[in-house]
């Protein structure tokens, strides 16, 4: 087993890498090393709050600087540059290094490795030059994609949490912004999702936060399906279209208002969806998917992918590249000239029927001799009659939609993907 000495700066960042370090059969020795953190009353709180966790874990702990000792750390960090921060990685880093050297440990790492708020770039970058100072393996692991599930783990051990880094030019940063806004920002991030969790437990918060989903389409049924993932706790999501948002997108697309007419509509709804959950890592691709590119979405580490993708050869291919990737596929069939939301089914796609689409994806699939299996969501509705078949503007040969289905086929292929996550064992 690898010897690690584990820097760690509280017990929230701490909880989730300790998490994903034992699940690598490391058993970590923390060390307590945080001459940033003021004033007194806040070092004691994240300090006392680590020694309760590490005892309760049965962790080893080494408290390296067990007095309050403000004066070192202004001296090292003052007068403030833009550069306090990373002198502030190398003073802590600098310590654990040279203290995991002297004790015989095989290598270290630190827990500021799974702050999306702090540099790590520049932490990676440190630690590896302390590597080669000290002879030491530097354990470099991008902890930034389990962060939330720390902070759900750490609300329901109870552990204290701090609102600002820890430095006091950090909480001076803090109460200009509050002083500012001329009210403190309430930290709500622990209430978004309480609803949902009645309905999930803890551990389906979890689960939610660890998926990865990538949409293919922002149009009227991918951008609901994209919304509903990201207010469903989704942690990691990726949303593929090429096309930009015009003025007859308003009637259906989530991200098409009257101010992002023109605006690329990948780029307009991570927009959006960052406004309702900031901590949801989302990738924007301005781009079509064809099987040319299907490379560049990383489709293979998906958990999921839906498909809200109107053309039917690059539908063809996101379907096959999926399948044959093992990774689970939810597939939206046909939605134009529909006004029924009620008639909305899913089933295997060889079991769809009346959708014209769905027709021509089955044919095109036996063509391609594909034999696997996936869910569609389709519309058992005859199709409506519509009064013109042609844009006024453009002339081109276009077909009516209304919100009302197009978002219900959206929103289910959402709830299949959340169900899915939370009815398997998914880790």
């Amino acid at each position: 087993m690898k010897k690690l000495l584990l820097h760690t700066c509280c017990a929230p960042c701490g909880i989730a890498c300790i998490k994903s370090l034992r699940e690598e059969n490391i058993e970590p020795h923390l060390f307590w090393y945080n001459p940033n953190i003021h004033p007194y009353l806040e070092y004691k709180a994240r300090r006392d709050c680590l020694k309760e966790f590490a005892g309760s874990e049965k962790l080893a702990l080494t408290v390296f600087n067990k007095e309050y000792d403000l004066c070192s750390f202004l001296e090292k960090t003052f007068p403030v540059t833009e550069k306090r921060c990373k002198t502030c990685y190398s003073i802590r880093l600098e310590k654990t290094a040279s203290f995991a050297a002297q004790e015989g440990f095989s290598s270290f790492t630190t827990t500021l490795l799974i702050s999306p708020y702090q540099d790590h770039g520049a932490i990676k970058q440190i630690g590896e030059a302390l590597a080669k100072k000290y002879s030491i393996e530097f354990l470099y692991r991008d902890f930034r994609p389990i962060f939330r599930e720390g902070q759900i783990l750490s609300r329901a051990n109870g552990f204290y949490m701090q609102k600002y880094c820890g430095c006091i030019f950090s909480e001076e940063e803090r109460y200009l912004k509050s002083r500012n806004k001329k009210e403190f920002t309430p930290d709500v991030s622990h209430s978004v999702f309480e609803r949902l969790k009645l309905l999930t437990g803890e551990q389906g918060l979890i689960k939610l936060s660890k998926a990865g989903v990538l949409v293919f389409g922002a149009g009227g049924v991918g951008s609901w399906a994209a919304e509903a993932l990201v207010r469903s706790g989704i942690g990691k999501l990726g949303i593929i279209d090429n096309d930009k948002v015009c003025a007859s997108n308003v009637n259906r697309q989530l991200e098409a208002t009257m101010q992002t007419i023109g605006m690329p509509k990948a780029l307009a709804l991570k927009k959006r969806l960052l406004e309702i959950n900031p901590q949801c890592e989302i990738t924007a691709y301005d781009e079509l998917f064809c099987r040319e590119n299907s490379n560049r979405f990383g489709i293979e580490n998906a958990c999921y992918v839906i498909d809200a993708i109107d053309s039917v050869n690059h539908k063809l291919d996101l379907i096959e590249i999926t399948i044959n990737a093992g990774v689970t596929l939810f597939s939206s069939m046909g939605m134009a000239l529909k006004t029924d939301p009620s008639k909305i089914k899913a089933a295997s796609i060889w079991k769809t029927d009346v959708c014209p689409l769905a027709r021509l994806v089955r044919s095109g699939l036996r063509k391609r001799k594909f034999e696997g299996d996936f869910t569609a969501v389709f519309s058992a509705e005859a199709a409506k009659k519509q009064f013109s078949d042609s844009d006024s503007v453009s002339g081109h040969s276009v077909n009516g939609s209304i919100v009302t289905v197009t978002g219900t086929a959206g929103l289910q292929l959402a709830s299949l993907v959340i169900n899915n996550i939370l009815n398997c064992e998914y880790d």
